[in-house]
């Protein structure tokens, strides 16, 4: 028998179906992993950016509250040196102070007759002279107003010391710098607040040295695949921020109020917006993987509030600290891995083929075995029947003399009683050959030997089988006929040489043939479920060739064939009946 080429190509596609979909599975999976590992990554370099901006915060702050304190003591020397009323005060005397006191400016204010507002009535800078009104200056104002009124400054913004503000450095109004630092005075012993100023390029310097985009920097270089970092701004970012109009009248916007803090902005997507808006109401970090210039990057978007303080040092706006990062290492790595898998496949697929055909090999090989142990005996048993056959055929003419020669000398009685014997020979062998089916009668001659042999009454009738195509194979007919047989031939076997009888018969009905074994049993022979004697391994014998598989293999092979077999004990016999569809 040769191996089914069909089941092989099936089970191989199965096989190669079944590689691809659990590498497939594997491949995608891989890849959510590694992005889910970058994107956590980038989270925590987006934090350790956001510690380290407080950090240099902290420090600006601290440096910012010590200019403020300097420009407290300033504001005092000052106090000392000037006349408590504005009008008594020249501009020129300011320019001599400032000099005097090595601060960039100082500028006296006091309120107008208009709508109590607070303005600029001399000033070492002739710009700061422009201002004509604070009123639009915001909290700015504010702090004016309290400080003129109260002595003190209640507003949460700024640095607040006895009789004294201070802002924070900021591009001033009348555009007299790039960024100042302002400290406002007041104790009541004058008409006007003293307002110092210095420019704030100590600050800034600083800022440049242990800053945010100082971290910016040192971050990139130590992280090759982060392509850019960006702080937006948490309000004015992707809307147009506000502008403020200098006495120059051109525009300016604040330090605080810039849409990019920190960093660059140069890998730009219009789905952006979107993600950033996203990670603020959600205050959760967004990672997303985008195209830029034909390459697949990774962004990660971390909202920064104010509102929720980590630390009483976060004074400044909220913002959203954007990280870029080049996908296209994970790309390599996945595609690596993807060639690796792909040997790891075609490698296991081989393997697989071969283990296939070999198990394959030794299951034909099994079967093979097994239908030529059922052949050989089929074909003894034929031979056996042909050679019955034969023998007579060649022992007629001795049969004849020998008749004759009784006859010739008048022995009738011995005649007769040896052809009485020859007809009984005869006529079993006939009667083998009437069954009607081949393999069935070649087995039943086999068996009938067998039972003269050990003595046995063996009987059977087959009738209906005559050229009926059976649906059945020839080798699993004599291996259920068979099995029965010599199953009842080692339970009779217990008993004496004239108490052993088996009957067999066969018959056609209803589309099906029937065969039935019978044979007696032993009084004690008890069976409590019938289903245990067809299982492998069972049996009642003490010894015998086949212990506990011949009834197996007769129920695979029914069952195979979609049959039935029924097992009655009665009357001290024990009856196995089975009926199989004829095709």
């Amino acid at each position: 028998m040769r191996i089914n080429s069909k089941v092989i190509y099936i089970t191989l596609i199965i096989v190669i179906l079944l590689l691809v979909t659990n590498n497939t599975s594997y491949y995608w999976y891989t890849k959510s992993l590694l992005t889910e590992a970058l994107s956590m990554r980038m989270e925590s370099t987006a934090n350790q950016i956001r510690t380290s901006i407080e950090l240099s915060e902290e420090g600006s702050f601290f440096v910012e509250d010590l200019v403020g304190e300097k420009l407290r003591a300033v504001a005092l020397f000052a106090a000392s040196k000037l006349d408590p009323d504005a009008d008594k005060v020249s501009n020129e005397q300011l320019v001599q102070l400032a000099k005097q006191a090595g601060v960039d400016g100082f500028s006296l204010m006091k309120r107008s007759g208009v709508g109590n507002d607070i303005m600029v009535a001399k000033s070492s800078e002739p710009k700061e002279l422009q201002i004509k009104s604070t009123i639009p200056f915001g909290y700015w104002f504010t702090a004016f107003d309290q400080l003129m009124t109260d002595h003190q400054v209640s507003i949460p913004e700024g640095q607040k010391l006895p009789n004294f503000w201070s802002g924070i450095y900021e591009v001033p109004a009348s555009g007299s710098s790039n960024v100042s630092k302002f400290g406002y005075y007041y104790d009541g012993s004058t008409n006007y607040i003293i307002c110092v100023f210095v420019n704030a390029d100590k600050i800034q310097r600083f800022k440049e040295i242990v800053g945010a985009d100082t971290v910016v920097k040192k971050t990139l270089a130590a992280n090759q695949d982060i392509l850019e970092i960006s702080g937006l701004h948490g309000v004015t970012f992707g809307s147009k921020p506000i502008e403020y109009k200098g006495n120059d009248g051109t525009s300016f916007i604040s330090v605080y109020d810039r849409p990019l803090l920190f960093g660059s902005y140069n890998i730009t997507n219009d789905k952006d917006l979107k993600y950033y808006k996203e990670s603020i109401e959600n205050n959760k970090p967004v990672s997303v993987v985008e195209s830029w210039n034909g390459k697949p990057i990774l962004k990660t978007f971390m909202y920064v509030p104010v509102k929720n303080k980590l630390t009483e040092i976060q004074r400044e706006v909220p913002y959203v600290i954007s990280i870029t990062s080049d996908y296209q290492s994970i790309q390599e790595t996945l595609n690596k891995q993807l060639v690796q898998l792909m040997l790891v496949v075609v490698l296991f697929t081989v393997c697989s083929c071969i283990f296939i055909y070999f198990v394959f090999r030794f299951i034909t090989k099994s079967r093979e075995t097994a239908v030529q142990s059922t052949q050989e005996m089929y074909i003894q048993n034929v031979d056996l029947m042909f050679a019955t056959i034969r023998s007579q055929r060649h022992d007629f003419l001795n049969h004849v003399q020998t008749m004759y020669a009784l006859l010739a000398n008048g022995k009738k009685e011995d005649q007769m009683k040896y052809m009485k014997e020859l007809l009984e020979e005869i006529n079993e062998v006939n009667d083998i050959i009437r069954i009607g089916h081949p393999a069935i009668a070649a087995l039943i001659q086999a068996k009938f030997a067998l039972a003269m042999r050990t003595k046995i009454d063996f009987t059977y009738e087959f009738t209906g089988l005559d050229g009926l195509a059976l649906g059945v194979k020839s080798v699993d007919l004599v291996k259920i006929i068979g099995n029965l047989i010599d199953n009842a031939f080692d339970e009779v076997n217990k008993f004496p040489p004239g108490e052993r009888e088996v009957i067999v018969n066969g018959w056609s009905e209803s589309n099906q043939v029937t065969i039935s074994v019978s044979n007696p049993v032993l009084p004690d022979f008890q069976v409590e479920d019938y289903n245990q004697m067809f299982s492998i391994g069972y049996s009642t014998k003490g010894d015998g060739e086949h212990q506990g598989l011949g009834l197996s293999v007769v129920k695979e092979r029914i069952e195979h064939y979609k049959g039935t077999i029924e097992v009655c004990v009665e009357d001290g016999w024990i009856c196995f009946k089975i009926s199989i569809p004829m095709q």
